[in-house]
């Protein structure tokens, strides 16, 4: 009797085994199928949106993606101001002497600016050096003496007669003579930000027409501006070269004649566009 109902139950086990696994495939694949669905629904919503945007084109604008060109716009302009820088140089054996000579020479140029129509202002000391000097030999270092130098810059506004007032400090009886060195002479505008507006708009013109080009030799179509930065201007001073400075001081009888001719105003600007592909 054990042994006929042994049997029946192992069959009731086996069938409530089979019944509960096909009810979890039933329910992974109502899920899977749901998951499905929902994709599905998500890529059409997406579908939507991009047609949304414009029917037939696709905006990119990502990262570094698009076209990014620089704009450059320049005039020339006169100078109306020049820069100079002026030194006062001597050498002795005590440095008592050097400085005493120095400061004799620059007061003859403090007074000579300062009739020249240049403010007290406007003038200041850039650098003012003392250095012991050595004569080499064989036998090793000897001191020979003393070197004071004092540079001075000032700003002078009546640049047509520049070379009027070089000639008054490097000869006659109230110049600084042997002891005058001109380091440097530098043309400039007052106030070059009268300039700005109209470098800037033609640098974003030029800009705009570079990148134009670009999109049409690449056949894709220009989108919006999606980065401007701009670099303020640049070149807005001339310099004459030392050499040339030295040429005119040789030249200087009777009269030293120095050209200003015409500053270059420059501006730059940076933008990247978005492509319409």
């Amino acid at each position: 009797m054990i042994k006929i109902f042994k049997f029946p139950f192992i069959s009731i086990f086996i069938f409530v085994i089979a019944i509960s696994c096909s009810n979890d495939n039933d329910q992974t694949n109502i899920e899977s199928d749901d998951s499905t669905q929902k994709n599905i629904s998500n890529l059409n919503d997406s579908n939507k949106n991009i047609s949304r945007i414009q029917p037939n084109t696709q905006i990119i604008n990502n990262g570094q993606i698009g076209i990014w060109v620089n704009g450059q716009a320049k005039i020339m302009v006169e100078p109306d101001m020049v820069v100079m820088s002026v030194g006062i140089e001597s050498t002795s054996k005590l440095v008592s002497e050097s400085v005493q000579t120095v400061a004799t020479d620059h007061a003859k140029l403090i007074s000579i600016l300062i009739n020249k129509g240049i403010k007290k202002t406007e003038i200041k000391t850039s650098r003012y050096n003392i250095n012991p000097q050595y004569k080499y030999t064989k036998d090793g270092s000897e001191l020979t003496g003393y070197k004071v130098s004092h540079y001075s810059s000032f700003t002078y506004r009546d640049i047509d007669k520049i070379g009027n007032l070089i000639d008054t400090i490097s000869y006659g009886p109230k110049s600084i003579g042997d002891n005058l060195r001109i380091n440097s002479i530098n043309f400039s505008i007052e106030n070059p930000k009268v300039f700005e507006t109209k470098l800037r708009q033609n640098a974003i013109i030029d800009a705009e027409n570079k990148a134009n080009e670009i999109a049409k030799f690449a056949h894709v179509l220009l989108g919006s501006p999606i980065y401007i930065s701009e670099n303020s201007p640049i070149n807005f001073a001339k310099q004459i070269s030392e050499s040339d400075i030295g040429i005119t001081r040789m030249a200087a009888a009777p009269s030293t004649e120095i050209s200003s001719g015409q500053l270059t105003l420059s501006f730059i600007v940076n933008m990247g566009f978005s492509i319409v592909k």
